[in-house]
């Protein structure tokens, strides 16, 4: 059974003072997680604000999409890769923003989520995928890929 999708930002303070979302206009957290970060610039931003949450695993758009729903149309949560940030943002008529937070790595909730595969501290199944719907697991790649390619991603990643 899944861990509930959560987020306690680290940095958060920084992270605000850096944004600056008070002065208003159209910001970007590109790695969306469980929403902590996109709950604290929305608070900040003005009525007129507007917060667009982008990540690629879709239980996390999900989860802050239900936890932010009171932000109402000032949100808006997209599945994606923040690598394609802008075409995504194209494709709802986004064309600048004023601001981009990306808090980089894998989620606690990814981590705590034994069919996800990440952890080492359970025995289950090797997957590692960001976006389930992705095609390849890590399984498949260790277990199917030459011991050179192996090697080079290690060294390359």
């Amino acid at each position: 059974m899944s861990e509930q999708f959560s987020h306690i930002p680290v940095l958060l303070n920084e992270t605000l003072e850096f944004l600056a979302p008070e002065r208003g206009g159209i910001f970007v957290d590109g790695t969306l997680g469980g929403g902590g970060h996109a709950e604290a610039v929305l608070t900040r931003l003005p009525q007129t604000g507007r917060l667009i949450g982008i990540d690629r695993d879709w239980e996390a758009v999900h989860a802050a999409g239900d936890r932010l729903s009171s932000f109402g149309d000032r949100f808006t949560a997209l599945h994606g890769n923040f690598f394609e940030m802008k075409t995504l943002l194209s494709e709802i008529g986004v064309s600048e923003v004023n601001g981009i937070l990306l808090d980089l790595g894998v989620s606690s909730h990814q981590l705590d989520t034994q069919e996800r595969g990440f952890s080492y501290k359970t025995d289950a199944p090797l997957d590692m995928r960001m976006d389930q719907g992705a095609r390849l697991s890590a399984k498949d790649i260790v277990n199917t890929y030459a011991e050179s390619e192996l090697a080079r991603i290690f060294f390359a990643y």
